[in-house]
């Protein structure tokens, strides 16, 4: 039998539809990989979060006894495949194909239709998301999928006699509830409900039981977990971004729902469309939107407006952070403070980090102000600013020699922070730096169980064996030639910088670092006399000419206290005392006005010590 033109023509139109959409959604997550591979790089949150994770049962057992400890254990193991970038985007890319194909599913169940943006706006969302650097993304988008793929579970029994499909539907809302928590479970229940609505139309019924369903397990929560937020997302921008991703479902459902009228087919007598109340579509009747939802030129505007959204919503300024966090775990000076130079503000944890590189490079009296200054005059605040400071500066003590004080900053970073990776070799470092290779060994075993750490603590296990001290190790013969030989208690770190470095100078006078630390610490705090002090001590290093920043801060003393200069032999350069004056001109100029008006002077003088000290200092 020859088939009619009209079907011909309908196979050719369906056939067309189904590839185009086959070829937006294949374009779609290459875009979204290669978006967070080379855009987002997610390797730059394995070091700036530190997502704790352990192969161990002991760290599983953790996860066992709360709602969604089961997900954030999943979520925690994932996390530590952003180690390689291009693993941490295809695995994240993998989940939004599952997102999309559960979401397509479920809007054709639910809704005889599924058009592209409403299955692709999750993975939208999850990418603006994930462009903040916030570290919730990934938890957010495996819950989000537990609770798409128990819906479904759900719709073979959704027709079923009463007596099956309820109990059955309540063990998978149980279920979903332990292993992912409380906001999954309430989008399971709306998804669930509607599905039963469907099958019995009472609509009202369903409401009064979903309403129902929800009173339990909420009251669970507060009555046995009421040190748990029954908020999983941080407050502010986290918070947002997660109700507008378990709500995105149901507001699209309910819009397809509305604008389900059937399309009249063409050899069909027209039926004029009932006229509906709103002003959604005014002008133009149901059969209409459908049109507009499911045209081609539709998908691709909205899904090109959804990437500007995206771009837009990038937040670059935490991309630098997590840059120099990465940078600064690897030992990548120039690439720190390459990222550091576009800065605008920069947090102390940050400011730590980048003036270890500038000591690594040889610049840290030459352009200690030409970056960004938070403000304080701190060199080692120690716990004044907070647990990520403390953090930063483990590197840093190290480094210098004071190994106890980084101790205690490690302690207190690990009960703050878990067990991070970079804590547990600090922490190994610093126990075989002080003889103690079984403690040291402690926290290697436990580096061991995590990905990616296996091969480095292993090797260092294997090699305390037969040498527990690790001599022959560069870095750690370096800092016990460092270490203090004399006891020096004290109570706060960040108002006894100046004697710690004094401390390590008086045990070996060769150690560089301290040397060049205390100078700092004096630029910093503006003592330009004890700083003057200092010149002499230039011969045991090396040092052929005077650094810039110090040069600047003893032309200023001569200025304004008149500072009697024993140079030991080196003079100012001509270059800093024309300078001095052209600064000292512009400053005439702003005198008597506003302390703002010193903003006029950044962009020639923003990289002196002149400005930082009439600036921050004066």
């Amino acid at each position: 039998m020859q088939k009619s033109a009209h079907s011909k023509r309908v196979t050719l139109t369906s056939a067309g539809s189904w590839t185009f959409r086959v070829t937006v959604v294949l374009v779609f997550f290459l875009l979204c990989f290669l978006y967070v591979w080379l855009r987002l790089e997610p390797a730059l949150e394995y070091y700036s979060k530190g997502v704790v994770f352990s192969m161990s049962g002991s760290f599983l057992h953790r996860f066992l006894d709360y709602p969604g400890g089961l997900a954030e254990y999943g979520a925690a193991f994932l996390a530590q495949l952003n180690y390689l970038s291009w693993l941490g985007a295809l695995v994240f890319t993998m989940i939004g194909v599952f997102l999309f194909l559960t979401t397509i599913w479920l809007c054709r169940l639910a809704a005889g239709r599924a058009p592209l943006f409403v299955c692709l706006a999750s993975s939208l969302v999850l990418l603006a998301w994930r462009s903040q650097y916030e570290g919730h993304a990934l938890d957010a988008s495996l819950t989000l999928l537990l609770a798409l793929g128990a819906a479904l579970a759900c719709f073979p029994v959704s027709r079923r006699p009463v007596w099956l499909r309820w109990p059955v539907c309540c063990a998978i809302g149980a279920a979903l509830y332990y292993l992912a928590g409380l906001w999954p479970f309430l989008l399971f229940l709306f998804l669930a409900g509607w599905f039963e609505a469907t099958q019995s139309r009472k609509w009202l019924k369903v409401v009064v039981l979903v309403f129902s369903g929800i009173l339990f397990p909420v009251g669970w929560h507060v009555l046995q977990f009421p040190e748990r937020n029954l908020n999983p997302w941080e407050t502010g921008r986290g918070l947002y971004f997660a109700l507008i991703l378990f709500l995105l479902l149901p507001a699209g459902l309910l819009v397809l729902v509305w604008f389900r009228q059937p399309l009249t087919p063409s050899n069909a007598p027209a039926v004029r469309p009932r006229k509906r109340i709103g002003s959604l579509n005014r002008g133009l009747p149901a059969g209409g939107w459908r049109l507009v939802l499911g045209k081609p030129a539709f998908a691709i505007g909205s899904l090109l407006a959804g990437w500007v959204v995206v771009w837009i919503l990038f937040d670059g300024t935490q991309k630098k952070l997590a840059q120099i966090e990465y940078y600064s775990a690897l030992k990548q000076d120039d690439q720190l403070l390459t990222v550091a130079a576009h800065l605008k503000e920069m947090p102390p944890d940050a400011e730590i980090r980048v003036r270890l590189a500038l000591y690594h490079t040889g610049r840290l009296t030459r352009d200690l102000f030409a970056f960004a200054n938070s403000g304080s005059v701190m060199l080692l605040p120690g716990l004044t600013r907070g647990m990520e400071t403390a953090r930063s500066e483990i590197e840093t003590l190290l480094e210098l020699g004071q190994v106890n004080e980084a101790e205690r900053m490690a302690q207190e970073a690990l009960e703050f922070d878990g067990d991070r990776p970079d804590l547990l070799r600090s922490l190994a470092q610093i126990n075989i730096l002080k003889d103690q290779p079984k403690a040291a060994a402690v926290f290697l075993n436990v580096l061991r169980q995590v990905p990616f750490q296996r091969d480095w603590a292993t090797a260092c296990l294997a090699e305390l064996e037969h040498n527990p001290r690790l001599i022959g190790n560069h870095e750690l013969d370096l800092v016990r030639l460092r270490m203090p030989t004399t006891d020096f208690p004290h109570t706060s770190m960040s108002v006894a910088a100046e004697d710690m470095l004094r401390q390590l100078l008086a045990s070996n006078r060769q150690n560089q670092m301290a040397f060049e630390y205390l100078m700092a610490h004096y630029l910093l705090t503006g003592e330009l006399k004890k700083l003057a002090r200092e010149v002499g001590q230039l011969d045991d290093f090396g040092y052929a000419t005077i650094p810039r920043h110090v040069e600047e801060a003893l032309v200023l003393g001569q200025k304004l206290q008149g500072l009697q200069l024993e140079l030991h032999g080196r003079k100012i350069q001509p270059d800093t005392i024309r300078h001095f004056q052209s600064f000292c001109d512009a400053l005439g100029g702003t005198s008597g006005q506003a302390p703002a008006a010193l903003l006029t002077l950044a962009p020639d003088f923003g990289d002196t010590f002149w400005y930082y000290y009439y600036s921050r200092l004066n």
